[in-house]
């Protein structure tokens, strides 16, 4: 570790650089383009630029490879500590499930996700590239503009909902300190509309506070989840404690509710859990189809397997217990069911109005910030800024397409998709039918169909005889594949918002995630044993193509054992220089 000196230094010598390479970009036209350029490849600048390849579309080089297997286990551990997953389990409850049937649903549908996940971690740590390189090998290299349109779209309106929702916490913090002279602001906005003035300029100076923190370089940002894995948990249960606190005097047994509607038995207990399960698995579709975006930063190729297998269920279904039997008690206690946390830190303060209180809320409010932020970076933030630079390889970094995403978030409207529980579950469940063909597709054609064999220099070649050109650049057998499944769920999907189609559609759209995935898959496999596609690979073992390349060949990572140094990443000193990459 550097002294507090040697940190100064090199802070001086850092500021030194950059006054002096802003000096030079604006002495001419030409060195101003160059400066607002891109690094052509993950090494550095280079004569020959591809709109294929920049910086970031490159293969990461072993230097970032830093992310441990402990790494992704706080990743998923303390993405399970979130608002949304709090919030999760309590709306299946609006369905009509008891406590325990919602929590067997929250952990069978995260279960389920992290089997995905796992299994598409692979070839990201493997391979060491990122979603949008990935699709070209399953779509083609045009055809791979359409799955990261379809990601582009999901990070987009995750990343305002959990802008808003920080936005939220905000607004209570500033209760919290200014008391009165905050909540009793005059609204201007109409109710209609579904936001205050207070949570509306949460929202502005929550995005405007956060954005610094979009600077942390991907290979650095594993701390961030390290950090919140040991902050959230304390607050989450301290918050449950209350809540239980607060229902021990009322009537009516731990996890039980009030509910307008009568227990469920049979067929349809079980049609509203699968139905639950499929909304469920919305939260964790999105990243298990842009898994490589994380995994290509991992240190070795099992980095990310049992470490996700585990975190991801066994944190995502503990918070969501927390928050199913909190709500519990505070509707026994209180009369009122608030299931989403932001309304509960309010009502808090609305009948515990003292120093103790808001210090506690005010405390706990930074803490959900905290986690809002985390989350909304490394599954939406992030991969928007992956995702889009695909579209503009010259101008756009991970880093600045992650701006994008901030400032594109501000103009989208949120809080209509979080007024109510239904509708939150139908946005959850909505948008799943388009990505879990997907998952399918992407973990059979790399598992089963090529066998883990990628032909690296294919992955940035556009032109016909190029092995992820196929037909004009589109792979048809994928198109087919995705359509055939995605038409399937639509009638049920149209169910969702009243249209009467049927029970069957309804039925089957229930099954949606599980179905999505299986039918893709097989289809997919089907239409692939069609001529001679990917007959090289499938004749060659398991990812035997990776030795044949020499990728990354004899560059072990620092603290990795250095036996199969094929599996392994490079040396930080030697490929530190390697990778100069621009700042902004």
């Amino acid at each position: 570790m550097r002294t507090p000196n040697e940190l100064l230094v090199a802070a001086r010598e850092k500021l030194t650089e950059k006054k002096s390479s802003t000096t030079h970009a604006l002495s001419s036209k030409e060195n101003f383009i160059r400066a607002l350029e891109v690094n052509e490849t993950a090494h550095g600048r280079s004569e020959e630029r591809s709109f294929w390849k920049n910086e970031d579309l490159d293969l990461t080089p072993p230097s970032q490879w830093t992310w441990g297997w402990y790494d992704f286990a706080a990743f998923w551990w303390s993405y399970g500590f979130s608002v949304g997953v709090w919030s999760v389990g309590s709306s299946m409850v609006a369905m009509g499930l008891n406590s325990w049937q919602s929590i067997i649903c929250v952990f069978i549908s995260h279960l389920l996700g992290a089997i995905a996940i796992a299994w598409h971690s692979r070839i990201g740590s493997k391979w060491h590239f990122g979603f949008p390189v990935e699709s070209r090998v399953m779509w083609g290299m045009y055809g791979s503009f359409f799955p990261i349109i379809i990601r582009l779209l999901v990070g987009q309106i995750w990343t305002s909902v959990l802008m808003m929702q920080g936005g939220y916490f905000l607004s209570i913090l500033f209760r919290c300190i200014f008391g009165h002279a905050w909540s009793d602001l005059r609204n201007t906005i109409p109710k209609s509309v579904g936001v205050t003035n207070q949570q509306l300029a949460g929202f502005i100076l929550y995005t405007i506070f956060t954005a610094p923190l979009l600077l942390l370089r991907p290979s650095h940002m594993r701390r961030l989840y390290t950090i919140k894995s040991f902050v959230l948990p304390p607050v989450a249960i301290g918050l449950f404690a209350f809540c239980i606190v607060q229902g021990k005097a009322a009537t009516g047994s731990a996890g039980s509710f009030k509910t307008a509607r009568p227990p469920l038995h049979g067929a349809a207990l079980a049609w509203a859990m699968l139905s639950a399960i499929n909304s469920c698995m919305g939260k964790t579709s999105s990243i298990a189809v842009n898994q490589t975006d994380l995994a290509r930063y991992s240190r070795t190729p099992g980095a990310p397997v049992w470490s996700q297998l585990i975190s991801l269920p066994i944190g995502n279904t503990l918070c969501a217990a927390l928050g199913i039997f909190a709500t519990s008690a505070t509707q026994r206690a209180w009369g009122v069911t608030l299931w989403n946390p932001w309304d509960l830190c309010d009502e808090i303060l609305d009948r515990h109005w003292n120093s103790g209180a808001r210090t506690a809320i005010a405390f706990a409010s930074m803490a959900w910030m905290l986690s809002i932020f985390a989350s909304c970076m490394g599954v939406d933030v992030f991969p928007f800024g992956v995702d889009v630079t695909c579209f503009f390889p010259r101008w756009l970094n991970i880093r600045r397409g992650m701006y994008l995403c901030y400032a594109i978030g501000l103009l989208i409207f949120p809080w209509k998709i979080l007024a109510s529980s239904t509708t939150f579950l139908r946005f959850l469940g909505g948008y799943s039918i388009f990505l879990a063909p997907l998952v399918g597709i992407y973990i059979t054609d790399y598992w089963v169909v090529r066998k883990g064999n990628i032909w690296v220099e294919d992955l940035y070649r556009a032109k016909k005889g190029a092995a992820y050109w196929y037909t004009g650049g589109v792979n048809w057998r994928n198109a087919v594949a995705f359509s055939v499944t995605v038409v399937l769920f639509i009638p049920g999907f149209a169910a969702q918002f009243g249209h009467d189609v049927g029970v069957g559609w309804e039925h089957l759209y229930s099954l949606g995630w599980i179905i999505g995935c299986t039918i893709s898959s097989v289809l997919y496999a089907g239409l692939c044993m069609i001529g001679d596609f990917c007959k090289k690979e499938r004749a060659m073992g398991f990812e035997e193509s990776y030795d044949a390349q020499d990728m990354f060949f004899n560059t072990p990572v620092e603290g990795v054992g250095v036996e199969d140094s094929r599996d392994r990443a490079g040396d930080p000193k030697t490929a530190a220089q390697e990778s100069k990459v621009t700042e902004l």
